[in-house]
């Protein structure tokens, strides 16, 4: 039976979820739901479904130095470095490579690592699903039942059997239905329309293929990509050597900048959709909060050392710890008076906003002047080696 692989992308950038977030620490590496980081806690989710040492995790170089120090039980060999970002299909390419190398018949289970899961279990039970239901198959895409008109995520149609009562299937055998077609960002109208049909469903970004069918695919639908990781496959073995690295990171630099969704899934036949069974988000501003955290009374989101009086509907995030410079508790919020505000405290800085304009804060990052590291930047807690 073919050996499943988790490869978990762990690229991305801080814009969104700034002052706690950077450039150099970007979200899937902050504590933003609790004391551990989104990556943390995809590893985490994952086992025992797949233990650490099949475990990957594709990173960029500057970001390698923070993944080991959170997941300091997966091996060494399972950090995979992309010399750039060159977005999610020579992302997930390249990790088809060292899938390869160690195991011919593998299956890989493509997970991004910052995402919001609320149930771990009935997120291992869909896997699973889509393992059962992966024979026959080109791949398996797990879709999320959209709860509201969503502009700013993908579609995908299936064709979901006549009398299923349920949109993830519950309750109907091992759900796994035909792909019709995959739909980028709708407008408001057509969001709306989508919801109501029944049959489509949020793309969460998560896809599940046997290692050698991705790489017939890269072929048949992106040959540019696919000649580019012809030329990769023998220098894989020995990125350790510079030379062999600077020619590494010449073929992948020149690899089409292009996601996965446009260019494979789009375009093959014979996927099957497995809805979700489990809580999804993919939190991507600090508005969307309310939909991974409980509000208070008064509908505020609320993080860390807060005090929060006549304060309505706003997100306050205060980042805690001592301060070696100062010797002193740092980190305090307090409202009055006020509403529909994003307010964030970290790292010396602070964030105010308007609610509505959180998603936009790429706008107010690039004004910035350009961050150093922090000098006290403050990661999650390490797990040990004999973590699971």
């Amino acid at each position: 039976m073919p050996t499943l692989y988790a490869v978990i992308m762990a690229g991305g950038r801080g814009e969104r979820f700034w002052p706690l977030s950077a450039r150099k620490f970007p979200k899937p590496f902050i504590p933003l739901l609790g004391g551990t980081s989104l990556l943390q806690d995809t590893v985490a989710r994952i086992q025992p479904l797949v233990p650490p040492e099949r475990i990957c995790v594709s990173i960029g170089a500057e970001h390698l130095d923070i993944a080991r120090r959170q997941l300091p039980e997966l091996p060494e060999g399972n950090f995979l470095v992309e010399p750039v970002g060159r977005d999610t299909s020579a992302c997930v390419g390249f990790c088809a490579l060292h899938l390869e190398r160690r195991d011919g018949d593998a299956v890989m289970l493509a997970l991004p690592a910052d995402h919001y899961i609320a149930d771990g279990a009935a997120y291992r039970e869909t896997v699973q699903t889509g393992l059962d239901n992966l024979e026959g198959a080109s791949g398996v895409v797990f879709g999320i039942a959209p709860t509201r008109p969503e502009t700013g995520y993908g579609y995908i149609l299936a064709e979901k059997p006549p009398g299923v009562a349920r949109a993830d299937g519950a309750g109907d055998g091992a759900a796994a239905w035909p792909v019709t077609r995959f739909v980028e960002k709708p407008d408001a109208a057509t969001a709306a329309r989508y919801v109501a049909d029944g049959g489509y469903y949020w793309n969460s970004g998560m896809f599940l293929w046997r290692n050698r069918t991705l790489l017939d695919l890269f072929a048949r639908f992106m040959p540019e990509t696919a000649a580019g990781l012809d030329r990769l496959r023998p220098l894989i073995a020995g990125t350790a050597l510079a030379a062999v690295r600077e020619e590494v990171a010449a073929i992948f630099s020149a690899l089409p900048r292009i996601s996965i969704d446009f260019g494979i899934m789009e375009k093959a036949e014979g996927l099957r959709l497995v809805p979700a069974r489990f809580g999804w988000d993919d939190i991507g501003s600090w508005a969307s909060l309310g939909r991974a955290l409980a509000p208070d009374a008064a509908g505020n989101i609320v993080q860390g050392a807060v005090t929060a009086l006549d304060t309505r509907d706003c997100v306050i995030y205060c980042q805690s710890g001592r301060s070696a410079q100062a010797g002193v508790q740092s980190g305090m919020i307090a409202t009055y008076g006020v509403s529909d505000l994003v307010i964030v405290q970290a790292y010396g800085k602070v964030l105010v906003c308007s609610r509505d304009k959180a998603a936009d804060l790429k706008k107010l990052v690039a004004a910035l002047p350009e961050e150093p590291w922090p000098p006290e930047r403050q990661e999650p807690p390490r797990r040990s080696k004999e973590a699971k």
